[in-house]
């Protein structure tokens, strides 16, 4: 019989695979619910319980939250409590994520964006004739081209991109109560702007951050998260593992056609 590891390694190959696919991809993930076995649908999420030190009864922060499906994956996970979603594509938002607070009252969501400052920005969608890839919408409309060329090389030339005006708000701004223990971000090229706006939570509350790597901005990311460690999560070892200079090149990559099971989120841990 497979052990769990190896059944794992087999998993995100798959989902990888999936990936690349934006018609297999938008099936899949648009009816999560019924292919649980994807999820968390991020290998790296793994690492979340180690890095927590298996303390399940905290307040996550879902920032970039899409469909939901990575708040899909932290309650697959076992994480229970309180979990705030912020997701500024109003589509999304009314089709998938209003149903989701509705199953789970324990899952808060918001219409609006996080960055630096309260702002109103546009924001960058791409289509696929009258279908968006959702989980592609950017603030950074070159960051966004960029990444469709390397995720849809031969589909590029059929993607149009739309923009629309969405209301950006600063976490400290916030009149909220909300203690955060665990952010995770996924905002394509944006991380920085929103962990700026977390300044004096990061003082006060000292959160653990999980955060999609792009290379633009990590070193952005780490002047401000200063006190903090990062560490990536290794699937075939299934430990964290502290970031060092050298793994930036060959285990991380946005895209690695050459490792599917190349590091695509770094967890960033107060000291």
């Amino acid at each position: 019989m497979l052990n769990h590891n190896i059944l794992n390694l087999i998993k995100y190959r798959v989902v990888r695979i999936i990936e690349s696919n934006p018609s297999i991809n938008l099936i899949i993930y648009n009816n999560i619910r019924y292919f649980k076995f994807f999820l968390p649908h991020e290998k790296d999420y793994l690492g979340m319980k180690k890095v927590c030190k298996n303390k399940t009864n905290l307040t996550v922060i879902d920032i970039g939250a899409n469909l939901g499906i990575s708040t899909l994956g932290f309650r697959s996970m076992g994480f229970k409590n309180k979990i705030i979603i912020f997701e500024p594509n109003k589509e999304i938002y009314k089709k998938y994520l209003l149903p989701l607070s509705k199953r789970d009252k324990n899952i808060k969501i918001n219409n609006f964006a996080l960055g630096h400052k309260n702002e109103k920005k546009k924001f960058y969608l791409p289509y696929i004739g009258n279908k968006s890839i959702h989980y592609f919408g950017s603030f950074d409309k070159s960051y966004l081209i960029n990444s469709l060329k390397i995720t849809f090389p031969n589909l590029i030339k059929k993607i149009k991109i739309k923009e629309k005006k969405t209301e950006v708000l600063r976490f400290d701004n916030l009149k909220t109560d909300i203690k955060p223990h665990f952010v995770k971000i996924d905002v394509e090229g944006y991380d920085h702007n929103v962990i700026k706006g977390f300044s004096k939570s990061i003082k006060k509350h000292k959160p653990i951050f999980l955060v999609e790597y792009n290379k633009e901005n990590y070193d952005k990311i780490v002047k401000i998260l200063k006190g903090y460690q990062s560490f990536f999560y290794d699937i075939k070892s299934d430990k964290l593992i502290k970031l060092k200079k050298k793994y930036l090149n060959n285990k991380i990559a946005r895209t690695n056609k050459k490792n599917l099971l190349s590091i695509r989120n770094i967890y960033f841990v107060p000291n």
